[in-house]
């Protein structure tokens, strides 16, 4: 870094940005979103209509997963995954799977694995959070308690609930992993990789709740395995090695170039979990301080409380925190100066990120794509 202030997370922070609202999904992820949710769509429409002709009972599990995949999600994942691709070569590489597959087909189908991957983890996560909604809609495993008690089905409504979404959830993983067919092996190896760490990170981070361990060092090891590495760094790894072994020098340049834009996507993620709004969130605002998320957030907050701030804040964790006690936790998160922070860190990670950008050996077009998402990572609303 040379030392300047960093910009406001506001504004424009890379080029071909300065025309562009930041807080609206740019064409670089809603083109790719497009292509990713046709593929999903043509899955789930096939693996229904074959389960439903053995036994419509079964069709109603891919039903139900259908409409957690079709009710919202960025798809980030897969368009980093994509430019990444593009950026290497795109339909122009060569690879086992060329023989197979056409070299579009190929990433559009990794698109819709990470997609199918993600509302797995999101489904498991609903469980393990105990989340009655997400984007909106009622989560899977209260859905189908509920659905128990009105059909005066035998068994504990909750129990069946959870049951139920378990296997949902792990469906929509084989539907992930089926869709990887044909790509390298360095490629297969990262994806192998991203879901240890993806699983991984998810235990310390219902742990570190459970333990009440709310330092930083926790909340940025949460933030490197749940979105660093999950949501950034290993679908543009992915990306750039689909046909081949992968430039190893160029892994590297996607790792620095990739963790810092997840810890400002993690950032982000904490800010709206209590500051944003829950029509455009999809789920209930609060929620992380009711848990006892670890958070950079609430781990500033704590750092630098006074004795009657820091009482405050020994109530994070609390299941039954008020709306008007998570509104008290909101604003001791303001004075405390560790929203403020927030944005002046996000800030300075997503142009950290785009010095490592400029270096890229990526075509001006993939170079301007990366730059799009990345200013929408740290200003985004949903």
């Amino acid at each position: 870094m040379d030392g300047t202030a960093p910009q406001p997370a506001t504004q424009p922070v890379g080029p071909g940005s300065q025309a562009r609202s930041l807080q609206l999904p740019p064409p670089e992820l809603t083109d790719v979103a497009a292509k990713v949710d046709a593929r999903l769509q043509a899955v789930l429409d096939q693996q229904s209509d074959h389960w439903r002709s053995v036994d419509p009972r079964l069709g109603e599990a891919v039903d139900e997963l259908a409409r957690m995949v079709t009710s919202g999600g960025k798809r980030l994942r897969a368009a980093f995954c994509y430019w990444a691709w593009r950026g290497s070569g795109g339909p122009d590489q060569q690879g086992a799977a060329a023989d197979e597959l056409d070299p579009e087909e190929l990433i559009i189908n990794m698109g819709a694995a990470f997609e199918f991957l993600q509302v797995f983890a999101l489904i498991h996560d609903d469980i393990m959070d105990d989340s009655a909604t997400r984007r909106g809609a009622t989560t899977v495993h209260v859905n189908h308690g509920e659905r128990l008690t009105e059909r005066g089905w035998r068994g504990e409504p909750r129990r069946y609930g959870e049951g139920v979404a378990i296997l949902v959830g792990d469906l929509g993983h084989v539907y992930a992993d089926q869709l990887t067919a044909g790509i390298s092996d360095r490629a297969k190896q990262l994806w192998d990789e991203l879901r240890i760490e993806l699983n991984l990170g998810q235990y310390l981070d219902m742990r570190s709740a459970a333990a009440g361990a709310l330092d930083l060092q926790t909340a940025r090891r949460v933030a490197t395995f749940k979105s660093a590495l999950y949501t950034i760094v290993r679908p543009l790894q992915v990306g750039s090695c689909l046909h081949g072994p992968g430039d190893a020098a160029l892994m590297e340049q996607l790792d620095r170039f990739g963790r810092p834009l997840g810890r400002a996507f993690q950032l982000r993620d904490d800010a709206l979990g209590v500051l944003g709004d829950e029509s455009e969130v999809g789920k209930p605002v609060g929620d992380d301080l009711r848990e006892g998320k670890p958070t950079e957030l609430v781990a500033h907050a704590v750092a630098n409380a006074d004795a009657a701030q820091a009482e405050k804040l020994s109530s994070i964790g609390a299941p039954d925190l008020s709306a008007g006690q998570v509104d008290e936790l909101v604003e001791v998160l303001r004075q405390t100066g560790a929203v403020a922070q927030n944005e002046v860190e996000i800030s300075r990670l997503v142009a950290e990120s785009t010095e490592v950008l400029a270096e890229l050996p990526f075509t001006a077009e993939a170079k301007d794509a990366l730059q799009a998402l990345a200013d929408y990572v740290a200003v985004r609303t949903t």
